[in-house]
């Protein structure tokens, strides 16, 4: 329950950041990574997991040898994060447009997903990041309750509707590249 008022609160204090009033669902998470093959995921980076919801997801379906590193930026969410997993994934409070040299110094030569909760219009020095992996290969995954926005920001990127979570407060749509 504390998690969700941390969320609550961090939503009336910044609504840019979080776009609800209460973490994603877990039917929303298991159709974010649904259709995802695990056995040939080795590396994975989270861009804002928040409190853990999909964080969950991912850790109990991917693979003991993959690494995955969270990169959050709120205090109160690495804390609940490292609580949760303290022992499982990395957790680093950075900027999301470090991806490539926290790629490098993790020892990651090639990313196999990138799940992300950036908000409706990340920076143009992440987009292009996106770009280039999404590129060479990696599988990208981001929902979105606003569709016309999201794929108006994403418009140069070849991005698919994966599904539509009605079971989530708010709907949501989940689109991805693979």
């Amino acid at each position: 329950m504390k998690d969700y008022l941390i969320f609550f609160s961090k939503r009336i204090k910044n609504g840019k950041k979080n776009a609800s009033m209460i973490p994603s669902s877990k039917f929303l998470s298991r159709q974010m990574i649904k259709w995802i093959n695990f056995d040939e995921i080795n590396s994975i980076i989270e861009l804002w997991p928040g409190t853990w919801v999909f964080t969950q997801y991912v850790v109990e379906n991917m693979k003991k040898w993959t690494k995955l590193i969270c990169i959050e930026i709120e205090d109160d969410y690495i804390k609940i994060l490292k609580k949760k997993f303290w022992n499982q994934i990395v957790i680093l409070k950075e900027d999301v447009r470090n991806i490539d040299n926290i790629r490098k110094k993790y020892g990651i030569e090639k990313i196999d997903l990138i799940i992300s909760w950036l908000p409706f219009k990340p920076a143009s020095s992440i987009h292009n990041e996106l770009k280039k992996y999404t590129s060479n290969g990696t599988i990208f995954r981001s929902f979105t309750y606003q569709p016309y926005i999201f794929k108006k920001q994403y418009h140069d990127l070849p991005i698919k509707k994966i599904w539509f979570a009605f079971l989530n407060i708010p709907p949501a749509w989940v689109y991805g590249i693979n």
